[in-house]
């Protein structure tokens, strides 16, 4: 009876360890970021798709209106927005900043081929840096 108590607990601790050891090689393997099914990562990248965010959009001279007349922003930096394969030039993307500097900012992007813009993102309590520090 010894005999059997022994053998079935030898069995028992063998698939413990093993199991520990396969939950442990498990989660240390390395982590890749999830791509939904049907889609490539962008620029051969993993990790760096596209993904659907609320936008905003008008037609461009209400949209700038509102920013500089209703939130009091003027325009800090603009940027063109080129298609890396063929150079082209589809959109200007523009930092708005509140005219006090302090109050609030909106990233925008300008559509060339339309007469639309959309707002990226719209942010508070900011913070300006310089060479890597907060003034």
């Amino acid at each position: 009876m010894k005999q059997i108590f022994k053998s079935v607990l030898g069995t028992i601790l063998i698939i413990l360890f093993l199991a520990i050891i396969y939950t442990g090689l498990n989660s240390l393997q390395a982590e890749t970021p999830d791509v939904p099914d049907g889609e490539t990562p962008l620029y051969n990248t993993p990790g760096m798709i596209t993904k659907q965010v609320p936008v905003y959009c008008g037609p461009t001279k209400f949209m700038l209106d509102l920013a500089a007349e209703k939130f009091n922003q003027q325009p800090l930096v603009a940027g063109t927005v080129i298609v890396p394969a063929s150079g082209r030039k589809i959109a200007v993307l523009s930092v708005f900043v509140n005219k006090d500097k302090v109050s609030d900012m909106s990233v925008l992007m300008t559509m060339l081929d339309s007469n639309e813009t959309c707002v990226l993102g719209y942010g508070k309590e900011l913070k300006f840096y310089e060479g890597g520090e907060e003034t």
